[in-house]
């Protein structure tokens, strides 16, 4: 009769602890491959979107310094054309100032015409027109004129006239320039308070998109991170398994 043969305990441990250390080894091996892989790849990942980044501040860059040149020079011409308008707004008041004193001394000199004599009246004429003694006189209450004298009268109405309605029309005309000027500077206003604003709007996207690429980027890590434990687990299961069947 054949009695079954013992095992040794001694090697039996020694086995189980051989596997174990071996297979321990083996786990220890295939994390660090998971997580360098998992690493590498984020790395990749990680100077792909650096490298997109930069070429993107580059190109920023570039419309940023492009922006600025502009800046630069509408500033130089803003310059410019407000000493430009200072010197027509005051060329224009001295004008308006002119013509409301002209004006004034006008109506005053209409006023001392109502009161005038004939001789009064005809010593003015003749002072006016430069007559010649005799061209002028006054007879009575009655102003006579010679004849080419009285065409200069009439003369002179038709030019006062013209000059009083395009006196009129020079006013109107000074009424839409000062109107246009006020609307070029309500558009300037308006032109910077937009670029600001794009300014602005510009800061706080570059600062959107940096927030959202770090949240991108935190969700793939952690995206990989599962996936490596996921691996970790499989491989365990597997294991597992096929040590049972064998």
């Amino acid at each position: 009769m054949n009695l079954p043969i013992v095992t040794n305990a001694e090697n039996v441990v020694k086995k189980d602890l051989s596997w174990l250390a071996n297979h321990l080894i083996l786990v220890g091996v295939l994390v660090a491959v998971l997580f360098f892989g998992v690493w590498e790849v984020q790395s990749l990942i990680e100077k792909h979107d650096e490298k997109k980044a930069q070429q993107a501040n580059i190109a920023l860059q570039v419309v940023v310094d492009q922006v600025k040149k502009l800046e630069d020079h509408q500033a130089q011409n803003d310059v410019a054309v407000a000493q430009r308008e200072a010197a027509r707004d005051a060329l224009i008041q001295s004008l308006v100032a002119t013509i409301n004193a002209r004006d004034k001394a006008l109506a005053d000199q209409i006023k001392k015409n109502a009161t005038l004599t004939a001789q009064q009246a005809a010593a003015r004429l003749s002072d006016q027109y430069k007559a010649q003694p005799g061209e002028v006189v006054a007879n009575g209450d009655t102003v006579v004129a010679d004849l080419p004298l009285a065409r200069s009268f009439v003369n002179t109405f038709d030019q006062l006239t013209a000059c009083t309605s395009n006196y009129v029309d020079t006013q109107k005309q000074l009424s839409a320039e000062q109107a246009r000027t006020s609307d070029l500077k309500t558009q300037i206003s308006d032109r910077d308070a937009t670029i600001k604003g794009k300014d602005d709007e510009l800061v706080k996207q570059k600062t959107a998109d940096a927030a959202d690429k770090k949240v991108a980027v935190d969700k793939e890590k952690k995206k990989h991170k599962w996936y490596a434990l996921g691996g970790i687990g499989l491989f365990e299961m597997a294991k597992f398994y096929f040590s049972g069947k064998l």
